[in-house]
Order: C-alpha cells, then structure tokens, then sequence
C-alpha cells in the first residue's frame, strides 16, 4: 500500500522518518505550505503562560522570542517535546485534542494569576478561548505562523492515485483535508478514489471528506501522531468511519 504524507513541512519529514522506523517508505505530497511571520511582536506584560496548539507555533516562537521562563502548555506529546527542544523549561501536555487542552487548563492554571498567549496559525480548528471564558479565564492570540494552500499535488502522488492500487492518505487537519479534496477535483481525480482511504488523526479532521468517495475514512482513537500512524500498522484494530461515496 502507498502512503501519501500530505501534512506542511517540516512537520511532512518527522510524519516520514516516523512511518520509516515502522518499514513504511511514503510519498511526502504537502497540500499546505507553512509561512512564518517576520516577526512576532506581542506584550508579555500580565501573561502568565503560553499555549501552542502546534508544533508550528513552537517554531514560530523559538527563533523570534528569547522568553523561555513561562510555563507552557500544548495541546500534544509532539509539541510539547518540540517546545522543550526550543529550550522552555515548564511545559505540560495535554496528550489529547483542544477539549483536553482546556481541561489541563483549568487543572493547572489560576485565572487570576494573568492571561494566557495563544500562539498560533491563521486559522486553528477549535475555540480554545470559548472553552475557557466562562471560568474566568483570558486568552490572547498572536499569529506566528500561516499556512497556504499549494497548488498541485506532487506527480509522484498523482500517479499513485491514478494506478488504481490502494493508497493511504494521511490528513493532519480539517484544512489539509479540504485542501487535499479541492486538488484532487482540481486534477480530476474524484474517480480513483474508490482505491484510496484517508486515515485522520481525529474524526474532525476528516470531516471534509464525507461524501467525496472515498473507500474509507479511518480516525485514530486518539488525537496524536502516534495514534494516527499506528492505524498504518494495526488497521484492523478501529472501525472506520464508513464509506465516504
């Protein structure tokens, strides 16, 4: 089976190296470019912490900002080592989705202690700042990083799909997903799809997909990387989520 890593660089070569360490050799075919601001100029003066819901915000902060004192907190294990890598000191994972984060959130943090910083993308799945405003707390964003849609996929990919053998699409995010499905109509591809399945790190994330034909959509039970790859291995072990024709 072909497997087709779709998720920006540089977070494309970690997904990569990863399915290799499992024997599986992927077609690396990003569908989001990643673009990190010049700068991130924001005031620190009341935050009490930071919270990345991506490794990308991590990069984006890392090579911009010198604050490492802050405590951190993320949404998952993969982030959270990246923020560790960028030298923060604190940090805690909610090893989960956003719901997970807010949760961790209001276990660890005092409201009345300061606002939290968001550092994030242009566009972000979920409302962190929803869940948490009713119990009182603040949540500020900072854009650091963007991420745009490409404009084809890669031949390698293409022929994949074409050839007609079964083919696993890795989606990261509701957008991927999006962006995946508008490049593939985009090329005509819609009819090879009954040979392609789409594994997601989250049932959210494959949302877009619905109805689009696909064989199968396929969630990980767990919104994490590990999760999502093991299904690669162990695919027999969740349901899918159904025929997506």
């Amino acid at each position: 089976m072909t497997v087709l890593v779709t998720r920006g660089w540089p977070g494309a070569k970690r997904t990569a190296t990863e399915l290799r360490a499992r024997g599986i050799d992927p077609i690396i075919a990003p569908v989001l470019d990643i673009n990190f601001r010049a700068r991130i100029e924001v005031d620190l003066t009341g935050v009490q912490g930071l919270v990345f819901t991506s490794g990308n915000g991590v990069r984006a902060w890392g090579p911009r900002r010198p604050e490492r004192d802050l405590p951190v907190y993320t949404v998952g294990d993969s982030t959270a080592a990246d923020a560790r890598k960028a030298g923060f000191r604190k940090v805690l994972s909610a090893n989960g989705d956003i719901h997970d984060l807010a949760a961790l959130i209001k276990r660890k943090v005092k409201p009345q202690n300061g606002a939290l910083l968001h550092v994030r993308g242009i566009h972000v799945a979920g409302d962190l700042a929803g869940a948490l405003k009713a119990d009182g707390y603040q949540v500020r964003d900072v854009i650091g990083y963007g991420a745009v849609a490409v404009d084809a996929l890669r031949e390698d990919a293409i022929a994949a799909i074409l050839c007609g053998a079964p083919v696993a699409v890795l989606i990261h995010s509701a957008r991927g997903a999006k962006t995946f499905l508008d490049l593939v109509r985009k090329f005509g591809l819609q009819a090879w799809l009954k040979s392609v399945t789409a594994y997601g790190i989250s049932a959210n994330a494959l949302k877009p997909l619905e109805n689009a034909g696909f064989a199968e959509l396929v969630a990980a039970a767990h919104p994490s990387e590990e999760a999502l790859l093991d299904l690669l291995v162990h695919p027999m072990e969740l349901a899918p989520l159904g025929d997506a024709s």
